[in-house]
């Protein structure tokens, strides 16, 4: 299935001249995945984990703000295929007990719980776990990781956002991949540009995994990391089979996307109308969490042995 660009109503913002000051590619694509030995057993079932980035400032609580990145990671472990889903954080939608308003306000409004009911609402799908971060917490994850390759793929140069980056592969820091995720001035589509970037680094972090963690100790490690920063509703048992299945799955098999809509208003403000091809994005996730037609299903042992890959890229069918 192709989900179609939204319809913004507004000519694209042309390519930014030559522009000092901006940073050069410093990075490149992540090698084949490491051989991986675990025992853990991982998910049979369809796995729906929604991953929310709330605007809360140092100080604040991160569960009681705006969640401005919001993405439904669907992951079919029988595949080993899934989604990557990215909600318009301006999306007029339903809040179950609270009217209609903007979706990045339900977590301001009911803190994480209403958050996920609100994407069950809207969705249909089910939501069975929840991460959330805030502005201090992402960069502070990629700093104890060392950082992730994210590959920038036209001229940043937003001074909102502090994203001031050439085109090319980056390494980026904390603070680099902070201000490349928020940056939605200068890019082609706003928000729905924003959101599919955003997207981008969950792949790239999943494709580092794939290139630095070989068996339970990093993976533990990487999972320390996470926790220290977030809030989430899972246990240790739960995340360790969680993370030993994102180890197993290969970048190029998610595909990553944002919510197709119409800019418009409402209330007196600017909001995205999520019409019948979202409503048909979420038809087509249900039974297998694929777009289009699911693949074979692979064999998945709890002691896994894995051959060296020759590469880990991301893709994104948006725009």
């Amino acid at each position: 299935m192709t989900v179609p660009p939204p319809d913004l109503g507004r000519a694209p913002i042309p390519e930014p001249g030559p522009a000092p000051g901006l940073a050069g590619a410093n990075g490149h694509p992540y090698g084949g995945a490491l051989v991986f030995h675990s025992d853990i057993p991982v998910p049979s079932d369809l796995v729906w984990i929604l991953v929310a980035g709330s605007d809360a400032r140092p100080g604040q609580d991160i569960r009681h703000q705006r969640s401005d990145s919001l993405h439904l990671l669907a992951v079919n472990p029988r595949t080993m295929q899934g989604t990557v889903v990215g909600f318009p954080r301006d999306s007029w939608v339903e809040i179950p007990g609270h009217g209609t308003g903007k979706i990045n306000t339900a977590l301001a409004i009911g803190g994480p719980q209403l958050m996920a009911e609100t994407v069950r609402h809207l969705t249909g799908l089910p939501v069975d776990y929840y991460v959330l971060t805030g502005f201090a917490g992402l960069p502070d994850i990629v700093d104890e990781l060392g950082g992730v390759d994210v590959y920038v793929d036209r001229r940043m140069n937003d001074s909102a956002s502090g994203a001031r980056f050439e085109p090319g592969w980056h390494h980026f820091n904390g603070g680099e991949t902070l201000a490349f995720s928020r940056d939605r001035h200068d890019v082609p589509n706003g928000d729905f540009t924003r959101s599919e970037n955003q997207g981008k680094v969950i792949l790239a972090a999943l494709a580092k995994m794939r290139a630095e963690v070989s068996d339970e100790g990093g993976l533990s490690s990487w999972i320390n990391v996470l926790v220290r920063h977030v809030d989430l509703d899972m246990g240790m048992g739960d995340l360790m089979r969680l993370g030993a299945l994102a180890r197993r799955l290969a970048p190029e098999s998610l595909n990553n996307i944002v919510l197709p809509g119409k800019v418009g208003t409402a209330g007196g403000q600017s909001v995205v109308f999520l019409g019948d091809a979202a409503a048909q994005v979420f038809l087509d996730l249900r039974p297998d969490a694929v777009l289009g037609n699911a693949g074979p299903e692979v064999t998945t042992t709890t002691s896994t042995t894995e051959e060296p890959t020759t590469t880990t890229s991301t893709t994104a069918l948006f725009p």
